[in-house]
């Protein structure tokens, strides 16, 4: 019962501390979102107490039984929230990646036709709230480009920080911040098209990633279809049950890697 309760609690902690492919060189690659990546790389620490704790109950309750199954309900659970978590990220840093492009286009365009900067600011927050902290640091008298570029440490907010930089150098020589803008606007239009092309065509992997790991429940009722007993065979004898918590670590990883590559491909 130790021997299975343990080899479960490992291979859990070998699955969710190694994460997907390229995240500790991402979390490497936050720079202003440092405290961000402290935070993701403290979620997997916590589900992994929470699989521990679930697998240890088990053991306790039940004995090896209870183990192997405790790790086969929990881990998928928890791997599910994960993934959940990470889509959330990555759907709110795409929402904000529009807002910023949609924001410098107004600049933009507020510049073209005769706005000076500070007015140009102040009309485009009415209507892009991602620029209404800004705006308010301007109405006090604040400087404008370091706020910039600590919202552009935000995900999805990077447009911010080339903007705070150009507001700088405007500010400090003169220049007009009219033909950059404009510059900068379409170069974020054009990198929200290519990103819309890059996440309809990371979809479909995604998908497929998610589809295999339900895949096996499947061949337990297939199982049964045949006139055989998986279940039984799982949960009644030490092989079984060393099957059943290596084949959910497995799943959870596939999803994991799954999960790593597409990123990749999104990165």
């Amino acid at each position: 019962m130790s021997v299975l309760a343990a080899a479960a609690v490992l291979v859990c902690c070998l699955l969710l501390v190694a994460g997907p492919p390229g995240a500790r060189l991402q979390a490497l690659d936050d720079g202003a979102g440092g405290r961000a990546g402290r935070a993701r790389r403290g979620r997997p620490v916590l589900a992994i107490g929470f699989v521990a704790t679930g697998v240890a109950t088990g053991a306790v309750v039940v004995g090896a039984v209870g183990a192997a199954i405790g790790f086969a309900v929990i881990a998928p659970v928890v791997t599910a929230l994960l993934i959940w978590r990470r889509h959330a990220r990555r759907a709110t840093a795409t929402a904000s990646a529009a807002a910023v492009a949609g924001a410098c286009q107004l600049l933009a365009g507020l510049l073209r036709v005769g706005h000076v900067p500070a007015d140009a600011l102040r009309v485009a927050a009415r209507d892009s709230p991602v620029l209404a902290e800004v705006a308010a640091v301007q109405r006090v008298g604040g400087t404008v480009g370091p706020v910039l570029r600590r919202l552009g440490g935000r995900p999805g907010c990077s447009g911010l920080a080339e903007l705070g930089v150009a507001w700088e150098v405007a500010e400090r020589t003169g220049a007009s911040l009219s033909a950059t803008l404009d510059a900068l606007a379409e170069r974020l239009a054009a990198a929200r098209s290519v990103q819309d092309v890059v996440d309809a065509e990371l979809s479909a992997p995604r998908a497929t990633g998610r589809l295999l790991a339900v895949l096996p429940a499947a061949g337990l009722l297939l199982g049964y279809g045949l006139g055989g007993d998986p279940v039984a065979f799982l949960t009644g004898s030490l092989p079984g049950q060393l099957s059943l918590v290596l084949g959910v670590a497995l799943g959870c990883a596939g999803v994991f890697w799954t999960e790593g590559i597409a990123d990749g491909g999104d990165g």
